[in-house]
């Protein structure tokens, strides 16, 4: 398992399943989003979940409400380029806007992602209209919502597909809507958290 360079307090650093990187510092572990485009590695420093390993637990591993601050941010980034640019990576950090810049956030590759993800659901048996209505985006969370999803038992492989065109995008949530423009379901899957508002939000395993 890699470690980092000898330090204070040793990390490791490992991936264990698609789209995942975890980042262990003494009892504490992070997962970030994490993926491979063009060529380059992209690190996202921001983490989906923390956990804990509390030694009276059965299995240790306890997961607690994520405390990122900028000097975790800093030090953890540091450590992960590094790590990786010492085997001979290309790497590039991605973090999230915050504060009022956030609704003013417009991501061209969001379109580029539609795109595979209307190839995606055809190749799942899904096709646009017939199964659903619309696939919006959504750039505040870097993310994308299937709308209008006509049958409830589609919601489910209409999302395991999703997830696994798009595994570095660990947030998902499904919204139940009965009147109105696009009535259906909306299964919404993306990078960055959002507010659940009336929906019932669900955050991925990863």
């Amino acid at each position: 398992m890699p470690t980092c360079m000898k330090q204070k307090q040793q990390c490791q650093i490992e991936r264990p399943e698609p789209g995942v990187l975890a980042y262990r510092e003494g009892g504490t572990e992070y997962r970030f989003p994490f993926y491979d485009e063009g060529g380059e590695i992209v690190f996202v420093a921001w983490p989906t979940t923390q956990r804990i390993f509390l030694c009276f637990l059965l299995g240790g591993w306890t997961r607690v409400p994520s405390k990122f601050s900028a000097p975790d941010r800093e030090r953890i980034t540091a450590r992960v380029v590094d790590h990786f640019r010492r085997q001979g990576a290309r790497i590039r950090v991605l973090t999230r806007t915050e504060g009022e810049e956030q609704g003013f956030q417009f991501h061209p590759k969001l379109f580029e992602c539609k795109g595979r993800a209307s190839e995606i659901l055809d190749s799942a048996g899904f096709a646009w209209f017939s199964d659903y209505s619309a696939i919006d985006l959504l750039h505040e969370e870097f993310g994308l919502e299937v709308c209008g999803i006509h049958e409830e038992c589609s919601v489910e492989p209409i999302a395991q597909a999703m997830r696994t065109g798009f595994p570095h995008w660990h947030y998902s949530r499904v919204c139940h809507k009965n009147c109105g423009r696009e009535p259906g379901c909306k299964f919404a899957l993306h990078m960055f958290p959002r507010s659940c508002g009336g929906g019932r939000c669900v955050d991925a395993d990863n």
